[in-house]
């Protein structure tokens, strides 16, 4: 069972293990970290866990699995220096299976461990029924035998070739499996009846141990338990140690040959929620992933639903919770992340005290990468996973550095309407510098020109109409003034303060339609939206106050889709987009108010892509992407992250980059830019002879010229900037 208001409420208590001051910030310097596919062409794989590492001959071995009647997992290797993918087996095949027309060999669920110039593993079955929310041994169809059992394998790095060696007893699959190589014995559990198996690597007995929880994953009811998926072997002790459902640790010593329950040790803690351990659907109070710190000979691992990073010292007797290591985003809100059996992906970083860990987000959207310097106890959450694209891959369960300090892993992504899981890599940031931020040169900046009748009580939107004249929005002073690009001022569009046609209370926003030269402003209190020709008269208006179709509550920022047919605007007080087409026609809304992925904390700004995505601020953080008609894609720049935590108003150029109006806890402001997938890229903070300048929103024209509306001692106007090559 899962509690999470009851895990939230423990870790607002616990005064440590999650951040309770939201300008506090754990964030990389990008927020995003660029990945990249290696396509292997296996296009009917569908998953990965655990098998990935780089090997001593410099390539990345991975294993992608099938859970198909008629289609086994297969092992690729990739070469980092060549960037080429060489398929190794089909590990039915490897297993001598070929043509048995049994459920095949479809995964291998453990690690690979090298070991004089072999990499040894292990295989399981990928074929499953779904009963009751449980995955049990699927029943295989007519003309199929059933699974003839995993099997230890070994795959020789210098000639390529792929061995069998033991056999797991009684049709049972191999779930986990670690080496002492120091002893040459490999132990293993297995899958659905948790048989603890000891393999030895010279004489290639196997040794069966019997059950280790309950009768294992067979079936539901009190009498079944969910199986480790992880062991840790002491090679200083010769012992191997793996959790139980219930709490317990489990420790087999070669020395006496015995198995049993270490009494000093439990992981039914408070802190790690409430779990019923014979419920499917979660590892309950088993530890998730065990990886060895080896100058204190302790282990460092994850609790799989809550992602506490725990510390397992079977020599001085500890068990120890240390603190979250989920995302950034869980921690924050108390969330589990929405696989509840947690992340596999935990491994040691290159450093020797540094955890790598890919994990997932409350709503399952994407991988972050988070690292966690044991040392310093310094956790970073160094992002979302991305593509070129913007696309978030998600599924990440296996985790390994490469010699070219990338860091692999097999994932997930929708493409062209299908799953594409293939291997996926990313530059380490602990290894690789990030890029240089964009930087940008002041050309114009002025305040309040003279000759105005009605000087500007404060420049709130900003736009360029068709003939690059600067167009500048007063909310204060309910008027919209028109400038030329260098600050001299040509009169004003519409007839200022009022409720008449024509005449605004405080508008926000305006854009052009460069075709027709006509002009809209959102005039948030009179509820409307008012158009006028290029000459600023007035023409038509539409909308009204309320909360239905095409009724707002306080228009704010909008934006047309590249091809001007969409008109979209921010609705604040209804925290939703409200689409129409140039005429008033509403169209649809989106959106609603809320705290969960895609929904919105006091939307603001608004901007359009290239493609047609549409792309929200909220007021507190964060901005998120949609598809045009209004289906989420991914979020970026939460509150916190750099310590900016409130934003007015953004807009976005036409390469897709967003560009974000932000204040700190001190008032401090700066127009942040994020790249077309959400990285952080630059940012502009605008300043006078008195320092840094206030500043609400800005605008970016087809040059990529960008106009900032600024604020200084009762001062109000524009400055201009040009990026610098």
């Amino acid at each position: 069972m899962r509690h999470a208001t009851l895990l939230a409420s423990v870790l607002l208590l616990s005064g440590g293990c999650l951040q309770s001051d939201p300008i506090t910030s754990s964030y990389g310097p990008l927020g995003v970290l660029q990945a990249r596919w290696h396509d292997s062409g296996f296009t009917q794989g569908d998953d990965n866990y655990n098998a990935v590492t780089a090997a001593s001959d410099g390539k990345i071995y991975y294993v992608i699995c099938a859970h198909k009647i008629d289609v086994g997992a297969q092992m690729f290797a990739y070469d980092p220096a060549s960037g080429k993918v060489k398929h190794v087996a089909d590990l039915t095949e490897a297993s001598g299976e070929k043509g048995l027309k049994a459920v095949p060999q479809g995964k291998s669920h453990v690690p690979f461990f090298e070991h004089k110039g072999k990499l040894y593993f292990a295989t399981h079955l990928g074929y499953y029924q779904v009963v009751g929310g449980k995955e049990l041994v699927g029943v295989p169809p007519a003309g199929y035998k059933p699974y003839p059992g995993g099997h230890f394998l070994a795959y020789d790095l210098a000639t390529g070739k792929t061995e069998k060696l033991g056999d797991a007893p009684a049709g049972e699959g191999i779930i986990t499996m670690a080496m002492d190589p120091k002893r040459e014995i490999i132990y293993a559990l297995t899958w659905p009846s948790g048989y603890f198996l000891r393999y030895d690597m010279k004489t290639g007995q196997v040794k069966n141990f019997g059950f280790t929880a309950g009768k294992g994953e067979r079936g539901t009811g009190d009498e079944f338990r969910v199986i480790c998926r992880s062991i840790a072997v002491d090679q200083i002790l010769g012992t191997a140690a793996f959790s139980t459902s219930t709490g317990d640790v489990m420790q087999y010593t070669d020395r006496t040959g015995e198995l049993k329950k270490l009494p000093a040790f439990s992981l039914r803690r408070d802190i790690l929620g409430v779990w019923d351990p014979n419920k499917p659907g979660s590892m309950a109070y088993n530890w998730r992933q065990m990886v060895l710190y080896k100058p204190d000979n302790v282990f460092y691992g994850n609790h799989g639903n809550t992602g506490y990073l725990l510390r397992f010292g079977p020599y001085a007797h500890q068990m120890d919770v240390i603190e979250r290591i989920s995302a950034e985003k869980s921690r924050r809100s108390g969330e589990y992340d929405e696989f509840s059996y947690g992340y596999l992906g935990l491994t040691m970083g290159p450093d020797g005290h540094t955890l790598y860990f890919l994990t997932g987000t409350p709503k399952g959207e994407e991988i972050r990468f988070i690292t966690y310097d044991i040392k310093t106890s310094k956790y970073t959450d160094w992002g979302a996973l991305a593509l070129s694209d913007g696309r978030r891959p998600t599924w990440a369960q296996a985790i390994a550095v490469g010699p070219d300090k990338r860091i692999y892993t097999v994932s997930k992504i929708e493409e062209h309407g299908k799953q594409k899981t293939d291997l996926l890599s990313f530059a380490d940031p602990l290894q690789t510098p990030p890029p240089p931020p964009r930087r940008f040169e002041r050309i114009h900046s002025w305040l309040n020109p003279q000759g105005m009748p009605h000087p500007l009580k404060e420049a709130h939107g900003l736009c360029v109409d068709r003939d690059g004249n600067v167009i500048v929005v007063d909310s204060v002073g309910s008027r919209v003034q028109r400038f030329t690009p260098d600050g001299k001022w040509l009169g004003e569009i519409g007839l200022g303060p009022g409720s008449g046609p024509g005449q605004f209370a405080g508008p926000r926003d305006a854009r052009t339609l460069p075709a027709t030269g006509e002009i809209f402003v959102s005039d948030a209190n009179n509820y409307r939206v008012e158009v006028f020709n290029n000459d600023g008269k007035f023409l038509r208006a539409f909308g009204s106050k309320g909360s239905g179709p095409g009724q707002f509550l306080r228009a704010h920022g909008l934006a047309f889709s590249p091809d001007y047919k969409t008109l979209y605007f921010v609705d604040v007080d209804n925290n939703r987009v409200a689409a129409f087409d140039p005429s008033g026609k509403f169209l649809f809304n989106f959106g609603k108010k809320g705290f969960h992925t895609g929904e919105f904390r006091e939307a603001h700004g608004i901007g359009v892509a290239g493609n047609g995505d549409v792309i929200v601020s909220g007021y507190f953080g964060p901005t998120t992407r949609f598809t045009a008609d209004g289906k989420f894609r991914w979020e970026f720049a939460p509150s916190g992250f750099r310590n900016w935590v409130f934003f007015h108003s953004m807009t976005v150029d036409t390469q897709g980059n967003s560009y974000l109006a932000a204040r700190d806890p001190q008032r401090r402001n700066g127009l942040e830019i994020y790249d077309n997938s959400g990285a952080w890229a630059g940012e502009i903070h605008p300043t006078a002879g008195e320092g840094e300048l206030d500043l609400k929103t800005a605008y970016v024209d087809s040059r990529g010229l960008v106009y900032i509306a600024i604020e200084t001692k009762g001062q109000h106007g524009v400055q201009v900037y040009r990026p610098v090559p």
